[in-house]
């Protein structure tokens, strides 16, 4: 869903005026749904869309500039002020490919530091940033992620398979392959590591995103998604074949591939 064309419009006028920043301000966060359980999703995929183009000027970019650097001492998790990084670090990403060098840099920055953020939306809003671009150009969402991925903290890996784990960007096969590619350098990548205790709530952040994602992926593409999933059930690595059997249980795997899901349970009983 998107928001009134009216109201587009007004959003985009106050982004390009910097007198009526305090206005807009103050609709988005009246708007934003928080303190509450569910953000306002359809008002922060309208405003991130209004970035989604070559034509965004220095006074909207300063915007979501100074937006998407507000800490967290000034916008908590749950308080409405969280809504206004939320907003900007998903227009960062949605205007990603339409932007010069210097644009792409700082997005890069913003989105990486979002996906290490102790937030959970903004660590959200990151991944959705990186749907966006990838709707538009997976190429070049695959590009950026390429040159991520060596060194990749938990938290952005768990970035890189949420972000993915979108069935838009899922309608070509070569897309697929790509994402079952990457999800398994993250699993091999837990397999021959050993998370200290300073990075067991980070590597739970990332476990939590493979144990969906896979499923997505499988489903996309089954013979080599439940290839990728028979190799790390068999493992014998706890870690893993949690990850394993979470994805087995999703509906996506157990309504449309019952035997498969049957056969690699049965591989686990075993293992």
């Amino acid at each position: 869903m998107k928001e009134n064309p009216a109201i587009l419009t007004a959003l985009q006028q106050q982004i390009d005026d910097r007198e009526q920043w305090a206005l807009l301000t103050d609709y988005m966060l009246h708007e934003s749904g928080l303190p509450g359980p569910r953000a306002n999703l359809t008002l922060a995929g309208s405003f991130a869309g209004l970035f989604a183009r070559p034509e965004v000027t220095e006074t909207a970019w300063e915007l979501i500039s100074a937006w998407s650097h507000l800490p967290e001492s000034e916008a908590k998790t749950g308080d409405p002020q969280e809504y206004l990084p939320f907003c900007a670090v998903w227009a960062c990403g949605a205007h990603y490919a339409h932007a010069d060098s210097i644009r792409r840099s700082q997005a890069e920055e913003r989105l990486q530091a979002a996906m290490n953020d102790g937030r959970w939306r903004l660590r959200e809003a990151a991944a959705m940033g990186l749907q966006s671009l990838g709707e538009y150009d997976f190429a070049l969402l695959r590009e950026l992620l390429d040159g991520w991925r060596s060194g990749a903290t938990l938290l952005e890996q768990r970035a890189f398979v949420a972000a993915l784990a979108h069935p838009p960007l899922l309608k070509a096969e070569a897309n697929v392959l790509y994402c079952l590619e990457l999800a398994a350098g993250i699993m091999d990548g837990i397999r021959s590591s050993d998370s200290g205790p300073a990075e067991r709530e980070h590597f739970r952040v990332l476990s939590k995103g493979l144990e969906y994602s896979l499923s997505v992926f499988a489903a996309s593409l089954p013979q080599p998604g439940f290839a990728m999933l028979r190799k790390y059930a068999a493992s014998g690595d706890p870690r893993l074949i949690k990850i394993v059997k979470s994805n087995l249980g999703k509906t996506r795997l157990t309504k449309n591939y019952p035997d498969e899901v049957a056969g690699l349970l049965q591989l686990l009983t075993t293992c």
